[in-house]
């Protein structure tokens, strides 16, 4: 019988050592092989020479990819980790990793009229993640060929099996009644400073309840207030698993957040130790630009500082 943890207790030094935080390999290492091999294939445009995925993502993106995908038992159409959480700085290629990891699911998926979804916030961060997606799309031959890309609908149709992305600023009307596939929610802090969210999210994602192969994928930076409602809610979740208080091993959480000690001793606000919650620092994380953010932050006070933790340093406040 398949046994494996998504607890990762020594995630402290293992963070500060930058060293995976993903405590097992794919359980299904064939499954996470194919679907890495669409990944790795589609294309940036918004990076010089618009290179394939597989040149610009470093290790840690692939890890997770191969971690969502390589939960999938293809024999019983079952994915055995149903749930994952990433929460980093940002400016980390959230947006990027979104539209691949969703493309990808397209591109792999199955069922016939299956639905994916995007779940934004506002609708700029909801076109933040459906202009890559469609790029990818568009700069390669064969995808566009494979699919319809509906600009005004934020909408890619397969032209097979009728299987959909559709990428979209939440509301209850919005999502009401939808059966996706699969759902990856974008900035979930913003949806934690809504009152109706934790409803919102109970309709996009009941209809994995009749989808055994589905997956909710949340992406997160910090807050720039205190932690609250959903996304408090699934933050302190994905603490308690991640230390193993809370046995779910259907739940993957990846947090890049600083050892409790170099928060409380402030060693976190070091230059040197920026890399610890900035994977893509040196890629898609510029460290000049970084650490002149965190001049100007001190030099305006404690208010732009709090800020700057939070966003670019992945803090709580």
């Amino acid at each position: 019988m398949r046994d494996w943890t998504t607890a990762c207790p020594d995630g402290e030094r293992q963070i500060v050592a930058g060293e995976s935080l993903i405590p097992f390999a794919p359980l299904f290492p064939d499954e996470a092989e194919s679907a890495l091999e669409v990944f790795k294939a589609l294309r940036v445009v918004d990076v010089q020479t618009a290179p394939a995925m597989g040149d610009l993502c470093r290790p840690w993106i692939l890890e997770f990819v191969g971690a969502v995908f390589g939960a999938y038992e293809s024999e019983l159409g079952r994915r055995l980790i149903t749930e994952f959480m990433l929460c980093v700085s940002k400016k980390n290629a959230k947006s990027t990793l979104a539209a691949g990891v969703m493309m990808t699911a397209l591109i792999r998926n199955w069922r016939e009229s299956a639905e994916f979804l995007i779940l934004a916030p506002t609708l700029e961060i909801a076109n933040n993640s459906f202009y890559p997606a469609r790029d990818m799309v568009r700069k390669d031959h064969e995808l566009s060929d494979l699919f319809q890309v509906q600009e005004h609908y934020r909408t890619i149709t397969h032209r097979g099996n009728g299987s959909t992305l559709k990428v979209v600023a939440a509301d209850n009307e919005t999502v009401g009644g939808k059966k996706a596939t699969g759902v990856l929610v974008d900035e979930l802090w913003l949806f934690g400073k809504q009152a109706d969210a934790e409803n919102m999210l109970r309709e996009a994602c009941g209809g994995l309840a009749s989808r055994p192969e589905g997956f909710t994928i949340f992406l997160s930076t910090q807050s720039d207030k205190a932690p609250a409602g959903v996304f408090r809610q699934k933050l302190q979740y994905a603490r308690g698993v991640r230390d193993g208080r809370i046995s779910d091993k259907r739940f993957l959480p990846v947090l890049y957040e600083f050892p409790v000690s170099m928060v409380k001793d402030k060693t976190y606000r070091d230059p040197k130790n920026f890399y610890i919650t900035n994977p893509n620092l040196g890629a898609s994380v510029d460290r000049e630009f970084l650490e002149r953010e965190a001049l100007k932050a001190e030099n305006d006070g404690a208010e732009s500082q709090c800020g700057f933790f939070a966003k670019h340093l992945n803090v709580e406040i």
